[in-house]
């Protein structure tokens, strides 16, 4: 072999995994380094495999694609000698190392030029020797993730933040050692050109908080990435937004200060909330809400278009024009098989005006508040709120029996008071959906005008509270429209079944 001058064929392969720090060899080193033993051995340069940024362990979760081709060229007996830097850029799988060196011997590749060190399969000792790196390379690989592993969950106990800086973060790090020192809410006043060219400030924090404010006002996602890239801002990847990452970002825990781990939350992070927790949790159960998939809000132009089934055969409604010669009307009617059908304006504002006097009932907020009992969040609110009341009554007992004075116990009283007030505001807010905040009760007319042509908004609002159907006239009927032509019952309390 090292005789056989430009006869011999070399196939070479180099391999570098992610190496942000560049402790490793990268794909061009190894490629100058192969070469230059190929050429010092007046061999052939066959052919060249390069992946980079592709992992050889058996953990690896991406494809290498150029492998693959090197072990088609194996296979097809292009080659005469292998020629890697060494057996880790090869692979990391002792398994991996087996089938390799199987396949070589059985096509009659017998010689591997390791870090400059020529191999033959044939020999026992040789063989032992590719075995023994093989097995080392393995062990490394699995170290390492093991380090890497401890690492992640270490940070993550520790409350430390990992990976990326999240959108609307910034960190600061020691001007000397590069440690973190702290993760911090990113204010800082940035420039958003539109593509009309019109000029506005915002910051990414503040984007953040826009966000949730609007999810949790109604606003459908794809109507909230439209307005951010008609200003001009871009998105998290410097692209335009889209209803996805809008999404992602409503839904992420970082924003309240929480640290995350395979997808669960595992303790306070080291850095301050962008939005305070009742707005998170209510973004979360206004996106999680398996109602929400059954429309496509953020597309809606008319009100009750596939909210409101055929009263008959079950099947959606959508605005249809109606003619008849010289007359024309916009009518909301069965897709399925034109079972049903009502003039869309009449149908509208009839649906409209039950609603919002359902919104109006004195009773509503506590009906609202009621069916949330059972929710996590509202139980601890009102967990603490109890245990504080146990609290002030502890020091109400102290303060009657001498045990402290009565300054001592006022203050107390203060602090205490206000706790307990902001608990059960807290428990009382957290019942009540997210869309009809500060829309129910004396305000419900006044909120409801205020959402103008908020369509989206509103459909969320009916479909939430009351199931709705549209029957049919009836033959040769000649009735306005009206509560007969509606099957209606509310979502919310034991009137149910009335208007």
């Amino acid at each position: 072999m090292l005789a056989g001058g430009a006869e011999v064929r070399a196939l070479r392969y180099q391999r570098a995994s992610q190496d942000k720090k560049e402790q490793g060899k990268s794909v061009h080193d190894q490629g100058v380094l192969n070469v230059k033993e190929i050429t010092s051995h007046g061999w052939t340069d066959s052919a060249s495999f390069t992946d980079n940024d592709r992992s050889a362990s058996r953990h690896a979760t991406k494809e290498r694609e150029e492998f693959e081709r090197l072990i088609d060229a194996i296979q097809t007996g292009k080659g005469d000698v292998l020629v890697i830097w060494e057996i880790s850029r090869n692979q990391r799988d002792l398994s991996v190392y087996v089938k390799i060196r199987d396949m070589c011997t059985e096509v009659g590749l017998n010689f591997w030029l390791v870090g400059g060190v020529l191999y033959d399969l044939r020999d026992k000792n040789d063989r032992m020797m590719l075995g023994f790196q093989a097995v080392q390379a393995e062990w490394l690989a699995d170290s390492i993730r093991d380090n890497v592993l401890r690492g992640i969950v270490g940070a993550a106990e520790a409350g430390r933040p990992h990976s990326r800086v999240t959108y609307g973060y910034r960190r600061i790090y020691h001007t000397r050692t590069r440690a973190l020192e702290r993760q911090e809410p990113d204010d800082e006043v940035l420039i958003a050109t539109a593509p009309d060219g019109t000029t506005s400030e915002y910051t990414r924090a503040g984007i953040v908080r826009e966000i949730y404010d609007k999810v949790t006002s109604g606003i459908p996602l794809i109507r909230i990435a439209d307005e951010l890239n008609a200003r001009g801002v871009p998105s998290p990847q410097g692209t335009k937004w889209m209803r996805g990452v809008v999404r992602v970002i409503a839904l992420r825990p970082a924003y309240i200060g929480k640290r995350v781990l395979r997808g669960e939350i595992v303790g306070d992070g080291i850095w301050d909330g962008i939005v305070d927790e009742d707005t998170y949790w209510a973004s979360v159960r206004m996106l999680k809400d398996p109602s929400r998939k059954t429309t496509r809000a953020g597309r809606a132009v008319y009100l009750l278009s596939y909210v409101v089934p055929c009263g008959v055969c079950g099947g959606p409604i959508s605005r249809q024009l109606a003619r008849r010669r010289n007359w024309s009307r916009d009518v909301y009617s069965c897709l399925n098989k034109r079972c049903v059908a009502a003039p869309m304006d009449l149908m509208d504002e009839f649906v409209q005006r039950v609603v919002v006097a359902w919104l109006l009932r004195e009773d509503i907020y506590e009906i609202l508040t009621a069916q949330a009992a059972s929710d996590a969040e509202v139980a601890h609110a009102r967990a603490e709120a109890a245990r504080l009341r146990a609290e002030l009554e502890d020091w109400r007992r102290l303060a009657e029996n001498g045990e402290v004075t009565a300054i001592s116990f006022a203050r107390a009283e203060k602090g205490l008071l206000d706790q307990i007030a902001q608990h059960e505001a807290r428990a009382s807010e957290a019942g009540i959906p997210p869309v009809l905040r500060g829309r129910i009760g004396k305000h419900a007319v006044e909120a409801w005008a205020e959402l103008g042509d908020e369509v989206a908004v509103k459909r969320d609002i009916i479909r939430l509270v009351a199931d709705i159907t549209l029957l049919p006239a009836g033959k040769g009927s000649r009735r306005p429209f009206g509560r007969h032509r509606l099957g209606w019952k509310w979502r919310f309390g034991e009137d149910a079944a009335g208007l």
